[in-house]
């Protein structure tokens, strides 16, 4: 895995993650990526040998950000994943986002979404199938739209509702933690997008449970559904008698 930051933050990602390799890039002088790291065959060497672009959290929106995740967005062959602020920067601009004959997934909260549809949030949370199979399917795109049950809208109009997660998640950081499950899944599987992406959604969704259930609701972090990860990668649901449902799991109920 390769992360692609601006050069001034490299020895800080280095140390927190130290398993990353990091591509430096050129930055403007408020900080955030220039439009210089993607130019021309700057481009071509960022991509070279990726199987798949993730782009959006930490981008931030200042400076030529924006611009940036815009061009990598229209220019990357392989499939790309957008979260966070690479949606903001499709904001009044979702006539650029182009799924067809390409791998395009976008995983949008509810207030990303609200701000890509031209809608409150209020709007988007009443109709929330009808108007993920509407973008996906006008945009050709597969549409990750998190919230309680999240929904994976495919281009061709099938809905996916998922089952697993709690309300640990919703916190900083977990969606930033799906965008890179689902890159990872589209890298293995590039060819069945479908399975790739619902399969990244439930395991994201299994590991919070187990986050949840290893420690509390309330004190679940994001980087604690990455720990519990391996537990969701482990698990097998059994049909028996005697199962109940706890936080997206099953457990054996004592016999009383």
């Amino acid at each position: 895995m390769t992360a692609a930051v601006p050069k001034s933050i490299v020895n800080l990602v280095g140390g927190i993650a130290p398993e990353l390799m990091i591509k430096p890039l050129d930055e403007g002088s408020e900080g955030a990526v220039a439009m210089t790291s993607v130019e021309g065959a700057k481009l071509d060497a960022l991509l070279d040998r990726m199987t798949v672009l993730a782009i959006g959290p930490g981008l931030s929106q200042r400076g030529e950000a924006k611009a940036v995740a815009r061009e990598l967005v229209a220019k990357a062959r392989v499939p790309v994943v957008v979260d966070a602020d690479g949606l903001n920067a499709f904001e009044g601009r979702v006539n650029l986002l182009d799924g067809a004959g390409r791998t395009l997934v976008l995983t949008p909260h509810p207030g990303e979404m609200a701000r890509l549809a031209g809608m409150t949030v209020k709007q988007v949370e009443a109709d929330r199938i009808g108007l993920a199979r509407k973008f996906a399917t006008e945009h050709k795109l597969t549409l990750v739209l998190k919230g309680w049950r999240t929904l994976v809208a495919h281009p061709d109009g099938r809905i996916a509702v998922n089952t697993t997660g709690n309300p640990s998640m919703a916190k900083g950081g977990s969606g930033d933690i799906l965008t890179g499950i689902v890159a990872a899944m589209l890298a293995q599987y590039p060819d069945d997008v479908a399975a790739a992406v619902e399969a990244a959604v439930y395991l994201h969704g299994l590991a919070g449970d187990f986050a949840a259930r290893a420690m509390d609701e309330h004190t679940v972090l994001a980087t604690d559904t990455v720990a519990h990860l391996s537990d969701a990668f482990r698990y097998r649901v059994r049909d028996e008698d005697g199962l109940t449902w706890l936080c997206g799991l099953r457990e054996k109920r004592e016999s009383k």
